[in-house]
């Protein structure tokens, strides 16, 4: 059975940061950003059948982290030469990078407001939703807690430690029964993007096969 899989959306986590910042999540490190979009994300896939983000999850040590937003926020915060100019751009119109001698881990914060039309209404909803439940709870207890996730638990039984494996949207529904109806429409538009991107394939292969028929 293929992977749940969407598409990421690099200026939409900037924003997300944005917006977390600006709601008084002060202690913004990579890993209260990383459980924080983890609730996000979670909360709109159950309600509306996608993640905020888009972005793969991966199961390690402590706890879910999504994947590519990961590697971004590395990058800012090493300040790599590598970083991609689009996402760099956008990290230093909306966010900066601030450490301090009293804080063990560097922090996100805003200099201006999100650019909220990045997000559907529903998105903004999910990053609220997460930020009102979650966002005064210092990032090592959230990690702790989303150890309690099922979503969490049944990848972490695959992973080796000092691992990390992917974690399947659809362990995002264990636990929740009442959201059976919003799996199934999950899976159905992902087996109709598979469906898609077969058939684009194989007109790709059908017009190079074409193509080097018409060069001989």
């Amino acid at each position: 059975m293929a992977q749940i899989r969407f598409r990421f959306a690099p200026e939409k986590l900037v924003q997300a940061l944005v917006f977390f910042a600006q709601h008084g999540v002060r202690d913004l490190d990579k890993m209260k950003a990383a459980k924080l979009l983890f609730h996000a994300d979670k909360y709109h896939l159950l309600q509306y059948g996608r993640p905020v983000i888009g972005d793969q999850y991966a199961c390690m040590e402590y706890g879910p982290v999504p994947s590519a937003s990961l590697n971004v926020m590395n990058d800012v915060v090493a300040h790599d030469k590598h970083f991609k100019p689009l996402v760099k751009d956008l990290f230093d119109e909306y966010l900066t990078v601030e450490r301090s001698m009293f804080r063990k881990y560097p922090v996100f914060r805003a200099r201006k407001d999100p650019d909220l039309d990045v997000f559907s209404e529903s998105d903004v909803e999910a990053l609220d939703y997460a930020q009102k439940n979650y966002g005064s709870t210092p990032a090592w207890k959230l990690s702790e807690q989303s150890h309690d996730e099922p979503s969490w638990r049944l990848a972490n039984e695959q992973r080796a430690p000092g691992s990390s494996v992917i974690m399947d949207y659809r362990l995002f529904f264990e636990g929740h029964p009442e959201a059976a109806g919003m799996l199934r429409f999950v899976e159905a538009q992902q087996e109709d993007r598979d469906a898609a991107e077969e058939l684009a394939t194989g007109r790709t292969v059908q017009s190079e096969r074409h193509l080097a028929g018409a060069g001989r």
